[in-house]
């Protein structure tokens, strides 16, 4: 087994376009996001050739480092990660590239498996928690699809269409700044302070990329009457998209603008061909769920692995606590898609329109 610890982005573009379970997050557009938007994460990607011939990538982030010592994600803010390849693997090669990022000086690894992923291609040695992904096969057409909906959710969808919602892909910086306002008056409802969540400057940032790759990430907006009141941020790859951030005004929730939204990005999906609709996790709370549930989705358990250092980890919290003086953390949101409910919009801790 050859091992590339300084990986070229020609290769990883390479497997991740030929793997059939990659996600969007396993690219290194995610990878390139992360090390824009938060200057102080490292890419420390592996790349493994195995004597099959078989290519593997496994994304890797240092997000805290003390000394010699860092800690280890896969992949940027706690979505799917772990091994793509373009071509077969087994459980004991797979076993053998995770074993790659406990190295001596790694003082914490975690990653959320990939719900798409074969089983053998997961490693579960550190499994601490499961969540559920909640996934859409888009196996029909829209109005077939449309059928298997739940009640609540075709007649909120109708209602919305009624009250004169109306969903297009976000255009202009302007529609970016819409949108964040519309998050900022979601986190006012909620009842927190200014501090939550993300600043526009990850928005902009945000903006810059879509614009560069348009076919990778989109964000769609709701309007009504003419102004934007919402929307959700989806990334896409291969025949997969993912919903990873979105947010709504009140009156966005009173008018049901939120199903209409969902749906129409469904509708979208399955014109392009997309196998696969990811509304994402959901915290394991149940209100989330069931407003996903609503859109006959499948749930797929999957594990959320962390390998702490017994040795290391003390010695680095000690270390980074010494080189930095105690802050007040800026808190920020679950980037799962938000919910909904029949007659009233819910609020929860971490996912929430």
């Amino acid at each position: 087994m050859r091992v590339m610890t300084a990986v070229n982005y020609s290769l990883w573009w390479e497997i991740a376009r030929a793997c059939p379970y990659a996600t969007f997050f396993h690219t290194p557009r995610w990878t390139e996001i992360a090390c824009a938007t938060i200057p102080t994460v490292r890419d420390r990607t592996l790349a493994v050739t195995l004597p099959t011939g078989t290519r593997a990538i496994l994304p890797l982030l240092a997000v805290r480092s003390s000394g010699p010592c860092v800690a280890l994600l896969s992949t940027f803010e706690g979505c799917y990660g772990g091994i793509i390849a373009d071509g077969p693997l087994t459980a004991g090669e797979a076993a053998r590239i995770y074993r790659l990022a406990y190295r001596w000086n790694v003082s914490s690894f975690a990653y959320l498996a990939n719900p798409l992923a074969p089983p053998e291609t997961i490693d579960c040695v550190y499994r601490s928690s499961d969540e559920i992904a909640h996934i859409i096969h888009l196996d029909s057409d829209f109005e077939t699809l449309f059928d298997r909906f739940s009640r609540n959710a075709r007649g909120n969808y109708r209602r919305g269409l009624r009250e004169g919602a109306r969903v297009r892909l976000a255009a202009t910086l302007a529609d970016w700044q819409a949108y964040y306002a519309a998050y900022r008056d979601a986190v006012e409802r909620w009842g927190e302070d200014q501090s939550y969540g993300y600043p526009w400057s990850f928005f902009a940032q945000m903006s810059t990329f879509a614009q560069a790759y348009p076919q990778e990430i989109k964000l769609w907006v709701v309007e009504l009457d003419g102004q934007v009141v919402g929307g959700r941020l989806a990334f896409y790859w291969n025949r997969h998209v993912t919903l990873w951030h979105g947010t709504a005004t009140r009156e966005a929730l009173a008018r049901r603008a939120l199903f209409v939204l969902d749906i129409e990005i469904i509708r979208d999906a399955i014109t392009r061909g997309l196998q696969f609709f990811d509304f994402n996790t959901s915290a394991g709370i149940e209100g989330v769920m069931q407003y996903k549930r609503n859109f006959a989705t499948t749930d797929y358990v999957i594990a959320r692995c962390e390998y702490h250092s017994r040795i290391l980890q003390p010695l680095a919290y000690l270390a980074h606590r010494l080189s930095h003086p105690p802050a007040t953390p800026r808190r920020v949101p679950s980037l799962a898609p938000t919910q909904a409910s029949h007659n009233q919009p819910a609020t929860a801790t971490s996912q929430r329109a």
